[in-house]
Formats: structure tokens, C-alpha cells, sequence
């Protein structure tokens, strides 16, 4: 029988490899996917962006470009201020919600398919646990 992080690596790469066909199907990364929650969800800057992803600013900003020439956001500039560093508010458009709609759709079909045969009894375990690892994790990084 393998390692528990052995098992964890394992499935780390099939729920990736998974992820990445189903944005493929919408012309969507996973990171754009991400991103697209994060603005709906209200995160609208780039500072709360940041914040958000833990992303680098760079990183971001690309991310944040694409998204803009896909015609998935659209960039609104605040304030006017001689020598402030510029500050834009990003709005996901109709087109936007579209994909966001439809990848979650998707999203929310495989996670019922992949849990079907669970009970609730073993899915509830399975968080329980997971955020129980997930908590040694944040011990050992602190």
C-alpha cells in the first residue's frame, strides 16, 4: 500500500489533469478559471487580487491582460491622481460569466460523478480529514 502523501500526490495530478481538460473545453486555464471566481467574488482590484491569489504582481497582471483580451474581463481606471500609481477595477463580462457559468456547471457535474458511489458519511469524512492534514501543514509552515 503507498504513503499517504504518495496517494495525495497521485491525486493532486489526476484532479489537475482533469481540471485542465475541462477549461480547455471552455478556452479557459485554470488560473484564468480562478481568477474570473475571484473578481465575481468581488476581489476587483489588483492589490486585492494579490492579496487573494498570493500570486506575484507580474504574474498577475499577465493573468489579468488575457482575461481582458479574451474579451472574459473588461478595465475600468480610478482616480486621477498626478503621480499615484494607476489603480483599475476589473468587471467580468457577459461573456465572462458565460464561461464562468458554464465551467463550474461542469465542475459541480464531475465532482458529483467522481462522489456518487460516497455516502455522505464517507464525504464528510474525507473533509474532516483533509482539513485536519491541511492544518499540520500550516503548523509546519509557520
Amino acid at each position: 500500500m503507498k504513503a499517504s502523501l504518495d496517494v495525495l500526490l497521485d491525486v493532486q495530478k489526476n484532479y489537475k489533469q482533469l481540471l485542465k481538460k475541462m477549461t480547455r473545453i471552455h478556452t479557459l486555464t485554470i488560473a484564468e478559471w480562478q481568477l474570473l471566481q475571484n473578481v465575481l467574488d468581488g476581489n476587483d482590484t489588483q492589490t486585492e487580487l494579490v492579496k487573494k491569489t498570493k500570486l506575484d504582481v507580474s504574474t498577475l497582471s499577465r493573468q489579468l491582460s488575457k482575461l481582458v483580451e479574451k474579451n472574459l474581463l473588461s478595465i475600468k481606471k480610478m482616480g486621477e491622481k498626478p503621480m499615484a500609481r494607476k489603480k483599475y477595477l476589473y468587471q467580468i463580462t457577459d461573456q465572462g460569466r458565460t464561461a464562468l457559468n458554464e465551467m463550474n456547471a461542469d465542475f459541480e457535474k464531475m465532482s458529483s460523478e467522481l462522489f456518487s458511489q460516497w455516502t455522505n458519511e464517507e464525504q464528510n469524512l474525507l473533509k474532516i480529514l483533509l482539513n485536519r492534514l491541511n492544518t499540520s501543514f500550516e503548523r509546519i509552515e509557520s
